[in-house]
């Protein structure tokens, strides 16, 4: 019957949707697998006022507060950080930071198509269990 030859153009649909996922999730395995040293956070300049007496930082008129100081805060397994970085470690800092960020992008994007996998998966076995009672 027709219904057969749907649900097999149904299945086949489904097999190269499934390939194609495939190829993406390892594709991001690789990709992962370049990623270097990184944490978590965001880097920020911050200036300060000291407080001493004749201190330019607290001029009525003009004050010039002091910094900037790089500060790098984060939140890692529930607990808030923050840190100042040495200006000679902004670069390596601001690289770990983006390869943090790389590899967030890339795990979400693995557990997205997980889930459409997983979907399409639990839809072809619904067309298998369909296609033995027909």
């Amino acid at each position: 019957s027709d219904s057969i030859y749907i649900l097999s153009d149904i299945k086949d649909t489904i097999n190269m949707e499934l390939n194609k996922i495939k190829k993406q999730i390892n594709s991001i395995k690789q990709r992962l697998l370049q990623i270097e040293e990184m944490r978590p956070g965001s880097l920020s300049k911050q200036y300060s006022v000291c407080g001493k007496k004749n201190c330019k930082c607290i001029d009525s008129k003009n004050p010039k507060k002091h910094g900037p100081y790089i500060q790098l805060s984060y939140v890692h397994q529930g607990k808030n950080t923050s840190r100042f970085i040495r200006h000679k470690f902004y670069k390596q800092v601001k690289f770990e930071v983006a390869q943090y960020k790389k590899f967030k992008l890339l795990t979400d994007q693995w557990i997205e198509l997980s889930i459409k996998q997983s979907h399409l998966k639990i839809d072809q076995e619904k067309i298998m269990e369909a296609k033995m009672k027909s």
